[in-house]
């Protein structure tokens, strides 16, 4: 190999993602999210999405392991300090937050461009990160406004 990680990783920031929370709650009531730009259409027929969680992360064996449903929550520009309370390592501090529970009682971010209620349907390996694919079983198309977005290591937006 003739880069290094982080050569990679900038190289990486110059596609210009969308943000997102994956969300979930564990069988004793816990809730957890993750920010994520690796959010990916998989399948219409079934409809199928997916994610990737570092192995590393506080909250990887919640997604990879017991909670088999999530919620992801498309973010706008103005949910920017959503996107950072659920980018913090160990994040568990749901006071101001505001969401509703789907009908699986998987908490949904308020106010989000779209949510995407999910059971998982199957894990890949992904390296140093999961692949989770998930059947979507409920859809919200949310409040309007303008993509969250992240390109070259910082937030940025729409400027059409």
């Amino acid at each position: 190999m003739s880069f290094s990680p982080r050569d990679f990783r900038d190289c990486l920031g110059q596609f210009a993602t969308g943000v997102a929370v994956v969300t979930t709650r564990a069988l004793d009531g816990t809730k957890a999210g993750i920010t994520i730009n690796s959010f990916a259409s998989v399948s219409l027929e079934p409809a199928l999405v997916l994610f990737s969680v570092d192995c590393r992360a506080a909250t990887h064996d919640m997604f990879a392991g017991e909670c088999t449903r999530f919620c992801i929550n498309i973010l706008r520009q103005e949910q920017k300090t959503l996107s950072d309370l659920f980018s913090s390592p160990g994040q568990n501090d749901w006071d101001g937050v505001t969401y509703r529970d789907d009908c699986h009682g998987v908490p949904c971010l308020s106010d989000s461009l779209a949510t995407f209620s999910c059971k998982r349907h199957a894990i890949h390996d992904g390296g140093d990160h999961s692949i989770i694919v998930g059947q979507v079983q409920e859809i919200d198309l949310g409040k309007t406004g303008n993509p969250l977005l992240y390109y070259g290591g910082r937030y940025r937006g729409l400027d059409c």
